[in-house]
């Protein structure tokens, strides 16, 4: 839900201080404006990680978001594999609405927080390969959550082709490259500032992951594009 403004402003003295220097700035058009996106980003950056201090893991906006897309998609029957669960958080989220989750990560130190923090008879968590786990493991699963997960990989396709026989759905998170204009003003100017987060190495538009998942043989039957997030719940159409 939007908000409601008067028509006239209270006047922001930072902003009117800021207006003024950057008319003073011995700087051409174009490098003040790679200036300003860069600003932009190591700013909206700043902002995020400041959100984690004041929000707890529980009622962030981020997770709160994912929760209200993904519960409804979820039965009571579910067995749920959290692929890169880290921390627990999804997992634990996930555990309201499921049979049982499992989150598997292969950062001993996340998992041992995880153990911690979630305490609950159907969550289970792992620390180890998911691949090598799906083999050994007799249990048959019914989806895999990846939430922010393909975009630090080397080779989403085949990751995805790899796991997709042991699931009959997938849900994906990730950014979203398309969240804002300024995202493409970066690509032009060829800014290093536009990436989510440093260990990324894709940072898919919306065209380009669906793309991704029709080749994979993966159909999107619900998707939202919301506060900067893509999020898909698929099905795995059998080869």
């Amino acid at each position: 839900m939007g908000i409601k403004l008067s028509r006239k402003k209270t006047r922001n003295l930072l902003l009117t201080i800021i207006y003024r220097i950057q008319k003073l700035l011995p700087l051409s058009h174009k490098a003040k404006f790679k200036l300003y996106l860069n600003l932009e980003w190591i700013f909206d950056r700043l902002s995020h990680e400041a959100s984690f201090k004041n929000y707890s893991s529980d009622n962030h906006p981020v997770r709160t978001f994912s929760k209200e897309f993904i519960l409804p998609n979820i039965s009571k029957n579910d067995i749920i594999l959290d692929l890169g669960c880290h921390e627990g958080d999804m997992s634990f989220i996930i555990s309201e609405q499921a049979k049982e989750v499992i989150g598997i990560d292969y950062n001993k130190n996340a998992i041992e927080i995880a153990k911690q923090k979630y305490k609950k008879n159907n969550l289970t968590f792992i620390h180890g390969e998911a691949l090598e786990f799906l083999k050994t493991n007799k249990k048959k699963f019914d989806i895999l959550i990846l939430s922010h997960i393909l975009e630090h990989l080397d080779n989403p396709k085949g990751f995805l082709m790899s796991f997709k026989d042991y699931f009959h759905y997938i849900y994906i998170e990730l950014p979203d490259f398309e969240r804002h204009y300024l995202n493409h003003y970066r690509k032009d100017l060829e800014l290093k500032l536009i990436y989510s987060d440093d260990d990324h190495i894709t940072e898919f538009d919306r065209n380009e992951l669906n793309a991704l998942l029709i080749e994979c043989n993966i159909e999107v039957i619900k998707e939202e594009y919301k506060y900067g997030v893509q999020k898909l719940w698929c099905n795995i159409i059998a080869d």
